[in-house]
């Protein structure tokens, strides 16, 4: 079977004409007919969203049913966190908050899902991970944690906003270093295939770079793979359709 996903940093549904609007995110990714969705920086009844449910609205949108939520803080009268929009039910969901080295840094979380078609058993991973190097290698190390158990025989999607190379350097204020190769990254790949996207998928007056992909098992073919330039977050979302 032909399976079609998307990893996309929504940016709690604001474009860079900063309109907030997950209806036209969700219609315009909904070309592509996805079957899985990653999301990150979803924002779930906050004051700045006008008290909307936005994996609510992305799911009926993009006419994905299954959804799941993983809420990693509270923000502003509501939760923030990463979603995960499926074609098939969701027979488990779980999210494992990533290390801290400061607890005044904003938690990050490592939303788990699992779902079955028939005898193929799929783990998928929507994760946001740190601007900041040591707890990146911290939350990776976490993902090898949970991957690690998981039995050799069952499929493994992670997509997200993997944020290599970021650095906080002040408020809303950030650095990107571009490397030939990312530590996070050398670390997952002894365990798993990455696409391989190049163009920049982070593109904001804050910074740019390249930091938002897709991860797979082994046991999984890449068919095909594209980043879809959007105007209506301040990042790419990245295509990837699998032979599972």
């Amino acid at each position: 079977m032909i399976l079609k996903t998307i990893t996309f940093n929504m940016c709690h549904g604001e474009g860079l004409d900063g309109n907030v609007d997950v209806e036209r995110q969700a219609k315009f990714l909904k070309k592509y007919k996805p079957d899985i969705i990653f999301l990150q920086e979803i924002d779930m009844y906050t004051q700045r969203v006008y008290s909307e449910n936005q994996i609510y609205k992305f799911s009926k949108n993009i006419e994905l049913p299954y959804r799941s939520m993983g809420i990693n803080i509270k923000y502003k009268n509501g939760y923030y966190g990463d979603g995960i929009l499926s074609r098939f039910p969701i027979e488990y969901s779980a999210n494992y908050l990533m290390p801290l080295i400061d607890p005044n840094n904003e938690q990050r979380g490592i939303l788990c899902n699992k779902i079955s078609f028939g005898t193929t058993k799929l783990n998928l991973f929507s994760v946001h991970f740190p601007t900041n190097f040591e707890e990146r290698k911290l939350a990776t190390e976490e993902l090898i944690n949970i991957l690690e158990k998981i039995d050799e025989n069952e499929v493994i999607i992670i997509g997200g906003d993997f944020n290599v190379g970021v650095e906080k350097i002040g408020k809303h204020k950030y650095k990107f270093e571009k490397t030939d190769t990312y530590t996070e990254y050398e670390i997952l790949k002894q365990y798993l295939d990455k696409v391989n996207n190049t163009e920049d998928t982070w593109i904001s007056k804050t910074g740019s770079g390249c930091i938002d992909t897709i991860f797979f098992s082994k046991n999984i073919k890449l068919v095909a793979s594209e980043t879809i330039n959007t105007k209506f977050s301040d990042h790419s979302a990245i295509y990837a359709e699998f032979e599972v």
